[in-house]
């Protein structure tokens, strides 16, 4: 059977509304000739006459009633599924997704989101909490837009990787905290002499950025060896929760323990000296297809102080 022309059921539901061939052939723009030939080989596709023919009218057979009916649905199916295909692919075409870690998520990319969405609006932001090292795997492999992590302050080159572009959208510290003994007293020190007693240590897993920029830098503000691990985790909330309760001593972002600190809730543990500076990076790889959209959000960060 050869397939059907979708023009000669928009004839068809013509010819029904009018009961004219000449009528229809006018709202169908053709001539009343070739809108005859039309309905002819519309019926021979059906294998049975759709048309009552007679001087005064052109009404259709019951076939060609049933045909009409649907025809129509046919088009009312076509049109509903276009404007289905319409709402759901035009949000993705303007969607971000960003990796970004767990705390990051909850402290700084709201603010983030809600400065650059003032910028560049009717954008949909998705996000997906991960570690560095899977959140790095995503946007090599294109899953995310964008990744949000922590860096090194002190070795910004480190963090500017040859593939991607980098912006810092923001700073940060860890912090040496610990809960309070006595008033602002704490409950332990970080241990800067090998003779000290060794201090119950909270830890981040190996694949949390924050880990690896502390385990870095380590030597340089305690003796190693006097930290005796008693937890570790792959949130920052947990291990800010364990420290809370008293459980040891850790090094957490400032933007994590500011309302602590101030309320006297968690104390210092060494000198503001000896906090270790933290770059908040967005990066996007350099080789990534062009999305219009994409390119508004990265030139609304540089133009919000990204750096």
């Amino acid at each position: 059977m050869p397939d059907i022309e979708l023009k000669l059921l928009r004839d068809l539901i013509a010819l029904a509304e009018t009961t004219s061939l000449v009528k229809a052939a006018e709202a169908r723009n053709v001539t009343h000739p070739a809108f005859g030939r039309r309905i002819r080989q519309l019926e021979q596709w059906a294998g049975t006459a759709l048309v009552e023919r007679n001087h005064q009218r052109s009404r259709l057979t019951a076939d060609g009633r049933t045909l009409a009916i649907a025809a129509r649905e046919v088009f009312q199916i076509l049109a509903e599924t276009r404007t289905v295909i319409q709402r759901a692919d035009a949000p993705a075409l303007r969607r971000v997704v960003i990796a970004a870690g767990r705390m990051l998520s909850h402290t700084i990319l709201p603010d983030l989101v809600g400065e650059w969405g003032r910028a560049v609006p009717d954008l949909q932001w998705k996000v997906r909490t991960t570690s560095l090292d899977h959140g790095r795997r995503m946007l090599d492999e294109g899953e995310a837009d964008l990744l949000l992590c922590h860096g090194d302050a002190s070795r910004p080159a480190d963090a500017r990787d040859s593939a991607c572009d980098v912006l810092r959208v923001g700073q940060d510290a860890l912090i040496a905290v610990t809960g309070p003994l006595v008033s602002t007293w704490p409950r332990f020190r970080v241990p800067t002499d090998v003779t000290l007693p060794e201090v119950p240590y909270l830890a981040y897993a190996d694949g949390m950025s924050l880990g690896q920029i502390l385990r870095t830098h380590l030597d340089r503000l305690c003796v190693c060896s006097r930290l005796r691990c008693v937890y570790e985790s792959d949130l920052a909330d947990a291990i800010h929760a364990m420290v809370r309760r008293g459980a040891g001593l850790a090094w957490l972002p400032e933007s994590l323990i500011r309302g602590d600190l101030q309320q006297g809730k968690l104390v210092r543990a060494n000198q503001s000296s000896d906090d270790l500076p933290l770059d908040i990076l967005l990066c996007r790889r350099r080789d990534a297809p062009v999305r219009r959209h994409l390119a508004r959000v990265w030139s609304a960060v540089q133009v919000a102080g990204g750096t």
